[in-house]
């Protein structure tokens, strides 16, 4: 369905707009690579081509027959492209890369140099042979420094589009070079042929055959893919196809039957692919039981998922707690441990977490027809804080002043942390409409609580929006005197550490350390903490996954020691612990069973390879109210106490969000 949308739009040249609007949803930017991504470009190309003409006639008319009077316009217009590259590499990467204003410069380059082809020819031959010995030096050096960690566009992309300028420019001296003898050889020249068509052929066979067989291959994989099936099959399509339609074999060469054929062809591309996507809709998305709400009362997950996760810290029915963990059969018992052999119960204390051994495997089948959510309807699947704007995006950085529950209520709860801790919502506040709380959702994308300096993929770049928001949510907290603030993050963070990304032990050291900074801050200005751990992650993305095997849900699921990091949980469940605040491991919630399933009974439990679906999360409201402390008092010295001011503007109220009475998700 993913794909048919995006060859709508890769056929009506709009298909950049949408992957760029793709990158910049936390939500879709982890879903994987579409077959037809490399389209972009040429949909930025058409975009071009569909200014440019009228820019170059006004200008030409302008000019009365001066080059150098045309390339004034040209200058402006690359040299106005080029500053908003440079501006959005910097705020918003996936802008700069996908989106016309910031490319056109590339292109003026090209215009810019045929502008000056006749002078170029003229120039030397040992200037010539500089220009391109130098062009091809910056195109190679640009290959190796250039790394998926660049910011790009931006400064980058001179050298690329240096470095071919100067080859070009070099080659319209008229001359032997050495250089140009190189690029003219056979094999060179036949890879040039047949460039067009290998451009469209090279990634559908690199993203569609690793994805047939199962898994990623390494580079000599690919490097073979490319040279043994998309090098022929572009061979072939540039003999029988490209070839045959630019000559007017089959079309003629009529400019205007050429461009309604064209036209023709692009709309049907279109509606076959809009039709697909339609028919695939209408396919995943099961019964119409699925459109059913799920039931207000009740234990939907009864048999499925433990009560509790006893043996994690803080459990086995403390007085801190709510309320004491039951068996699912609800007999009173203590429902049996989900920690690993030896019995730490923390994941990781002694090897990967051993799923409940009261709870029968998941059985193999089809996907339920009656799922919640649809496949189809998945991707929009994200708790009432996205649409109610009170989950914030990579670039803000003030929380509205959104309330849930019961917002007249003298207790407030906190929910604070990244899009993690979101996912927990719809469970957050179907326990504080029950229970009468104020609930304040303070959560952003991709931005820990932890106290750390971060990377920003969908930036590129250090992640600043974060820590501005991180002193600011703190300080709301601070103001709001809560009785309780509840914290969860993703463990996929990238600390950076004196300007550099730092992964393996190192970043989670790091992010572990920032974490205890966060909960030291936090202790004193809250009745009670807990902190809901990491969440299981699965490798591939469940609801494509599920597309794709329709008849055997176990096909989609996860080996236990590949969705969770017991290590991690481990080093989280200690700095929480010595914190002296509440640890809530999720994981035999989330992987009851071995291996971990993708469908739990009705449920569909991922949206995406790591955030839980709404319906999944509200579902295991009772459990998470069973682990939460008991709220704290706050002492009238701290809550009278002043607390840090607010760094940016306060977002403006949207009506109907802000502080009103609302319905459990």
């Amino acid at each position: 369905m993913d794909v048919a949308g995006d060859a709508a739009a890769a056929a009506m040249y709009v298909v950049n707009v949408r992957f760029a609007v793709q990158a910049t949803d936390y939500l879709q930017s982890t879903l994987p690579p579409s077959p037809i991504l490399h389209f972009w470009s040429l949909s930025a190309e058409e975009q071009f081509y569909l200014f440019w003409p009228a820019l170059v006639l006004v200008s030409g008319r302008l000019a009365m027959g001066s080059r150098r009077r045309l390339a004034v316009p040209f200058l402006l217009v690359a040299g106005a492209s080029f500053v908003l590259s440079l501006y959005l590499t910097g705020a918003q990467e996936p802008w700069a890369f996908f989106s016309l204003p910031t490319r056109a410069w590339e292109l003026g380059a090209g215009a810019l140099l045929a502008l000056g082809a006749p002078e170029l020819g003229r120039i030397r031959v040992r200037g010539a042979a500089l220009l391109g010995w130098g062009g091809i030096a910056l195109v190679a050096l640009s290959g190796i420094v250039i790394t998926p960690e660049t910011p790009f566009p931006g400064w980058a992309a001179v050298l690329p589009v240096a470095g071919t300028a100067a080859v070009i420019a070099a080659g319209t001296r008229v001359g032997t070079l050495r250089h140009q003898a190189i690029l003219g050889w056979g094999p060179f020249r036949y890879i040039g042929r047949i460039s067009y068509s290998l451009y469209l052929w090279h990634w559908p066979v690199l993203v569609l055959v690793p994805l047939a067989l199962g898994g990623p291959l390494p580079l000599a994989g690919r490097v073979a893919l490319v040279v043994l099936v998309a090098v022929p099959l572009s061979a072939l399509s540039q003999r029988l196809v490209e070839d045959p339609l630019r000559r007017g074999v089959v079309i003629g060469t009529v400019t205007r039957r050429n461009l309604a054929f064209a036209g023709a062809l692009s709309l049907a591309v279109a509606v076959v692919a809009l039709g697909v996507s339609t028919v695939t809709s209408a396919r995943l998305a099961g019964s119409a039981a699925a459109a059913e709400p799920l039931p207000s009362g009740g234990d939907a997950l009864a048999g499925l998922v433990p009560t509790d996760a006893p043996g994690a810290p803080g459990a086995s029915g403390d007085a801190s707690s709510p309320s004491a963990p039951t068996s699912p059969s609800g007999s009173g018992s203590p429902a049996p441990s989900a920690s690993g052999p030896g019995g730490s119960g923390v994941p990781g204390g002694s090897g990967a977490p051993a799923p409940s051994a009261s709870l029968a495997p998941t059985p193999d089948g089809p996907v339920p027809g009656n799922l919640v959510p649809s496949l189809a309807a998945v991707r929009s699947d994200a708790p009432r804080i996205y649409a109610d704007g009170c989950h914030l995006d990579a670039a803000t950085t003030v929380s509205p002043r959104c309330a849930y529950g019961d917002v007249t209520s003298k207790t407030t709860v906190v929910l604070f942390g990244d899009s993690h801790a979101a996912q927990w919502f719809p469970a957050v506040e179907r326990i504080a409409s029950d229970r009468g709380w104020r609930l304040v959702s303070l959560t952003k994308s991709a931005c820990t609580a932890a106290d750390i300096h971060v990377w920003s993929s969908t930036l590129g770049r250090e992640y600043g929006e974060c820590d501005t928001w991180r002193r600011n949510a703190i300080a709301r907290i601070g103001v709001e005197h809560p009785a309780l603030v509840v914290v969860s993050d993703s463990r996929g963070v990238r600390p950076l550490i004196d300007g550099q990304q730092v992964g393996g032990s190192a970043g989670e050291a790091a992010l572990a350390a920032g974490l205890g900074r966060t909960l030291a801050t936090l202790k004193p200005l809250a009745g009670s903490l807990a902190v809901i751990g990491a969440t299981p992650e699965a490798p591939d993305d469940p609801p494509a996954c599920l597309s794709a095997h329709p008849d055997s849900v176990l096909a989609c699921a996860t080996p236990v020691t590949t969705a969770v990091d017991a290590a991690w949980s481990a080093a989280e469940a200690a700095v929480v612990t010595a914190a002296g605040a509440e640890y809530i491991d999720p994981t035999p919630w989330v992987c009851p069973t071995g291996p971990c399933p993708a469908v739990i009974g009705r449920f569909l439990v991922y949206r995406d390879t790591h955030h839980l679906a709404t319906p999944f999360a509200a579902a295991l409201a009772s459990r998470l109210e069973g682990r939460l402390p008991a709220l704290g008092v706050m002492p009238a010295s701290v809550a009278g106490r002043p607390t840090l001011a607010v760094v940016g503007r306060v977002p403006s109220m949207r009506a109907g969000v802000a502080e009103r009475q609302t319905r459990p998700s």
